[in-house]
């Protein structure tokens, strides 16, 4: 057995508990496109127009979309090219806690949309944000914590979680360094 499934196993197998089993496929979901579609539209409605005040966070949801965009086109691609399957297709004694339309398990869509939003917002925290030691720290926990519920309920093998990650960051950094919005 590869280091792939061995970690796999111990994730979704071995740190298994009925509170997290309970937990677990509703943090998933808020690190899907889906999600983040619905709030950064609801985010650049309220930005644009200056509800509530807060046109100063325009730039910044325009930066979270552009890097979104970026790392789902890359992701997308990616799932096409390799036609990897997931964890419970090809594996047995899987604990599934959820379930996908989309049978391609590589890269981990919902780990590159959550760090591409995550890594944004921790590289420009400080230009936006009074508590910006704050918002970095919850972003490295939301970060870790979105990918490792992806594990854990049986929809992506590590791998496909670490590629995802760096796909997010990448856009990310990319959205931030390259894009003047």
């Amino acid at each position: 057995m590869d280091l792939n499934t061995q970690l796999f196993y111990f994730i979704n197998n071995g740190l298994s508990n009925p509170h997290l089993d309970v937990l677990m496929p509703h943090l998933s979901d808020f690190g899907g496109i889906t999600f983040y579609a619905c709030l950064f539209i609801v985010l650049l409605l309220i930005t644009r127009k200056d509800v509530f005040g807060l046109n100063k966070y325009y730039p910044l949801v325009k930066l979270c979309i552009c890097s979104l965009i970026l790392c789902v086109l890359i992701t997308a691609c990616l799932k096409l090219f390799f036609s990897s399957p997931r964890p419970y297709l090809v594996l047995e004694h899987v604990n599934i806690l959820t379930s996908s339309v989309d049978p391609n398990s590589f890269p981990s869509g919902h780990s590159s949309t959550t760090l591409s939003v995550m890594t944004v917002l921790f590289l420009k925290a400080k230009d936006y944000f009074k508590h910006f030691n704050l918002i970095r720290c919850g972003t490295i926990i939301y970060a870790f914590l979105i990918p490792f519920s992806r594990i854990y309920i049986g929809m992506h093998f590590p791998f496909d979680v670490v590629v995802g990650i760096v796909i997010g960051m990448v856009s990310g950094v990319v959205a931030v360094k390259y894009l003047k919005v």
